[in-house]
């Protein structure tokens, strides 16, 4: 089943800024469009790095130049801030953002979120051009699908195109992403796949397999049982007993000997 991708949910109008901006310029954006950041791009929309509001409090100080900073004796320890409004994004950037391409499905978008303790990734083509940004609300849009969407997809992808059940042997209901299965198949792995398959749909939440089948292919029958060559031991090495032939058989064997036996009695007495 096809998996949906980073680039199915995230959103492909995003406001950057370029390196050279100003920092007033930046707040003006951030501040007009009422966002929290804008990631900052070069000449050729490649993504360097993001300025937020935390990274404006922490590098500018507003004041005039030359006069003392309103901050505690660590700042005063430190390299002397941007002075507003002086200095460009590259300056109070924090970098490198972080960043997914837009091939990415969206598992792998969620987990670097939850790693970075993130809510919104940029997204990036595979030269490090921007291209978007994916956000966790964005992640959720998959569980927004349409229960009928759902379904022509469950009936048409999974049953029809891969399985190649044939029409009405098998029935899907969806109700709030929850698919149900209902019908009979030929074969047991059948049943499984198609229960499988489903799960892998995206919005579906649970799958509720009420299949029935014909035959249960899981299991192995059992290999028939080969007719033993004969021993060249005649069955002493592994401890049965001897295959003689008919007409030469141990119980004759032993009779002859035990005749001899008889008859060298006779003759000594």
């Amino acid at each position: 089943m096809p998996q949906w991708r980073v680039r199915d949910v995230m959103t492909t109008d995003v406001i950057s800024a370029p390196e050279d901006a100003s920092v007033a310029e930046i707040v003006a954006v951030l501040t007009d469009r009422q966002i929290t950041a804008v990631p900052i791009v070069d000449g050729f929309d490649v993504v360097l790095g993001v300025v937020s509001w935390a990274d404006l409090r922490r590098k500018i100080d507003i004041g005039a130049p030359g006069s003392p900073p309103h901050v505690g004796w660590w700042r005063r320890c430190a390299a002397p801030p941007v002075w507003w409004p002086q200095g460009t994004a590259v300056e109070v950037m924090s970098g490198p953002a972080l960043t997914i391409e837009a091939k990415a499905p969206l598992p792998a978008a969620a987990r670097v979120m939850y790693r970075s303790e993130v809510g919104r990734l940029l997204v990036v083509d595979g030269d490090r051009r921007l291209r978007g940004i994916v956000t966790r609300s964005d992640l959720l849009k998959v569980h927004a699908r349409l229960d009928a969407v759902i379904r022509d997809e469950v009936i048409h992808q999974v049953l029809r195109r891969t399985l190649w059940i044939p029409p009405g042997d098998v029935q899907v209901a969806v109700d709030d992403g929850v698919v149900t299965l209902t019908g009979r198949t030929a074969r047991k792995t059948t049943v499984v796949a198609a229960a499988r398959l489903s799960e892998a749909v995206p919005g579906v939440t649970d799958v509720v397999d009420q299949l029935t089948f014909d035959v249960d292919d899981t299991v192995a029958a059992a290999p028939a049982r080969q007719a033993a060559e004969r021993d060249p031991l005649l069955g002493w090495w592994i401890g049965r007993l001897p295959a003689w032939s008919a007409g030469s058989g141990p119980a004759d064997r032993i009779g002859d000997h035990e005749q001899q036996i008889v008859t060298r009695s006779a003759a000594l007495q």
